[in-house]
């Protein structure tokens, strides 16, 4: 139920730039790496403050990338070459994927491009209105480069570029509501570019208190851009209306950790610095097509205009955990961080634009964000497990220091200097069991959230008749509930010795506005997985059926607006792996094989329950997907 960016993003460590949206057209999101670079991904529930900072009171991603050595390790030579083709019916897309890795004993290097293209989600037999039509294309590089000395120290220098542009023809938004009630053609132009330049060094030591020293330095560059053509008439009078949101975040992280294990102990520690850098603009310019006069004064906005300033966000941190064992049963991981975060403003006659009472404010927070956990092992393979945590998040850039003023509407968005920092306690207990063949886990967490920060809450009129929106510390909250998977397998002997596998997950939350004594919208609904699989006793056929089941949305907070609830659906997924040569792989998959019509919460809900936009975000129906690759 936490999302956005209460939950941190990191690649090799390295930072994610920000999340940000502000009304249609002016949005921008996060990026991963390609499939094919992805070695490991770690996925931590609730806050994780105390190694991760600020930005993880909702939980962490973190994706690890392969190494060259990695690659070489899965052939008999001191490279690695790997090409994939590969179609996918959802959306009609391609893809082309070649990656290739060098390693002798001291140097090593990865050299990857994925060139992606597609359209719209195919979803025409679930819906009778117009959808949109869309046609993007994504080009990725990527390059890794490592030196491994005599005594086993190691550089790294990690490179990557991504450029995503998507083209759209938005049918879905025509005669919507007010904003689009005269529109008869939406044309959209949108680009994604990002760059990505990481150092690591890891020295080894046995002379100092730490034997393993991780270096790193990280450089990120996100820039979105998204233009759109409105054509609509204005009082009976043909005009256009071209519309550009930019938004620009580079981050500069240095950080160090270090290892030391003596004793019962097994200690890490380290420093963390991060410094942002922010700048958003919206731009516009309306075009009468009668006259060929030009303004950009639209809706009372005089353009182009920012709706916070320029600003500036450092981050310091420093942490410690000792996993300590008690005996050979019972281990305690306490751990504590201490972070101090600044953000200041640097205001330009651009934010000044429409803003009558131009007043900003800089922030500076210090927070302590302490862990104990305790992990017990009841016999071989087996273990309970509980942990408490403090999280933390220091107020945004956009909720301090929002600035927007439109004089036909009367609304006027204005900066809040008292905003505290979100703050968070959790527990987790859970149970874990790997034996043979049987592997179970269990877990159950109940968090507590204080101080939520709601962006541009409405305070009513000002005397001057102005409604006035302010983000406000409002909110407590509570999300609580489990998550169960067990995974066993078993040797049929009436089949060649092939093996069959069950993996059966459950997982189910609830959230609550303690203020309000409402549900909170956020939660997702319960759902089930059973992944029936099937491997061949020379490993060169496996297939999947997949069974997803979610229950239908019902516990929401619509007193202030009739939703959309999601029915419960079940859909099936079959998939098959067939190995050609040793080197080369066929995959073949069908997904939503009953075809069922049907909506992910997640995407709808914000929508009225009477909204034109439904239709547009169902799922796609039953599609194909293939590939083919092949390595040497």
């Amino acid at each position: 139920g936490i999302g956005g960016n209460r939950v941190a993003i990191e690649v090799d460590f390295s930072p994610s730039t920000d999340q940000f949206l502000i009304g249609a057209f002016a949005n921008s999101s996060r990026s991963l790496p390609e499939i094919d670079l992805i070695k490991e991904v770690e996925i931590l529930n609730g806050p994780a403050s105390t190694f991760y900072g600020s930005d993880a009171i909702g939980g962490v991603i973190s994706v690890v990338t392969w190494a060259p050595e990695d690659l070489v390790k899965l052939t008999d030579s001191d490279s690695f070459y790997k090409l994939r083709l590969g179609y996918d019916g959802k959306n009609s897309s391609q893809v082309l994927s070649a990656t290739s890795a060098w390693q002798n004993d001291n140097i090593g290097a990865l050299l990857s491009y994925t060139r992606r293209e597609g359209h719209e989600i195919n979803n025409d037999g679930f819906i009778t209105a117009e959808k949109d039509e869309l046609d993007w294309q994504s080009d990725a590089i990527f390059a890794k480069f490592t030196h491994r000395d005599d005594n086993d120290n190691q550089l790294t220098l990690t490179l990557e570029s991504k450029q995503k542009e998507t083209l759209s023809d938005n049918n879905s938004l025509l005669g919507v509501g007010r904003q689009f009630a005269t529109t008869t053609q939406l044309l959209g132009d949108d680009s994604f570019d990002s760059e990505r330049l990481s150092l690591e060094y890891q020295l080894l030591s046995d002379t100092s208190l730490f034997s393993v020293n991780t270096f790193r330095a990280h450089y990120i560059n996100g820039e979105t851009s998204q233009r759109s053509q409105d054509f609509r008439s204005s009082r009976g009078t043909p005009v256009r209306q071209d519309r550009a949101f930019l938004f620009d975040q580079k981050i500069f992280s240095l950080e160090y950790n270090g290892l030391a294990e003596f004793a019962a102990h097994k200690i890490v520690a380290g420093v963390e610095y991060s410094q942002s850098d922010i700048a958003e603009l919206r731009d516009a310019l309306q075009e009468n097509l009668s006259t060929g006069a030009i303004t950009t004064s639209l809706l009372s906005e005089q353009f182009p205009l920012r709706d916070f300033p320029k600003s500036k966000t450092k981050e310091i941190g420093v942490f410690i955990q000792d996993e300590f064992a008690l005996d050979a049963d019972w281990t305690l991981v306490p751990a504590l961080r201490i972070d101090r975060f600044e953000m200041t403003p640097s205001i330009d006659d651009v934010f000044l634009q429409n803003l009558s009472s131009p007043e900003v404010v800089s922030i500076s927070e210090t927070a302590v964000s302490p862990k104990l956990g305790l992990l017990h092992a009841v016999a071989h393979g087996k273990s309970l497990y509980m942990q408490y945590v403090h999280g933390f998040r220091a107020p945004s850039y956009e909720d301090v220091n929002i600035g927007l003023e439109m004089p036909m509407f009367q609304i006027r968005a204005i900066p809040n200097p008292d905003l505290e920092s979100e703050r968070s306690d959790s527990f987790e207990f859970g149970y874990r069991s790997f034996v043979a063949n049987n592997h179970l886990n269990l877990a159950l967490y109940y968090s507590r959230y204080e101080d939520f920060i709601e962006s541009k809450v409405n305070l009513g009129p000002d005397e001057t008749g102005f409604v006035i929106f302010q983000s406000q510390n409002i909110n407590e909250a509570e999300i609580f509930g489990f998550e169960l998977n067990h995974r066993t397998s078993y040797t049929l002997d009436n089949w060649g010795e092939s093996t069959l596998s069950i993996d059966a997950s459950l997982a189910l939350s609830r959230g609550n506005n303690l203020i309000t004594d409402e549900p909170l919208n956020s939660i997702s609904p319960a759902q089930a997985v059973l992944d029936i699989g099937w491997l061949s006793a020379d490993e060169t056929l496996a297939a999947d059926l997949i069974l997803t089941t979610t229950k239908s949305k019902s516990r929401v907070d619509d007193s202030d607006t009739d939703f959309f609830l999601t029915p419960g659906y079940t859909t099936l997924d079959f998939l098959i792996n067939y190995r050609l040569s040793s080197d080369t792989d066929l995959r073949f998959s069908i997904f939503n094989l009953g075809d069922k019509q049907f909506w992910n919460w997640q995407d709808v809900r914000n929508l009225a329950n009477d909204s034109q936009l439904i239709q547009s975000v169902v799922r796609p129906e039953r599609s194909f997907s293939v590939s083919l690759a092949t390595k040497w």
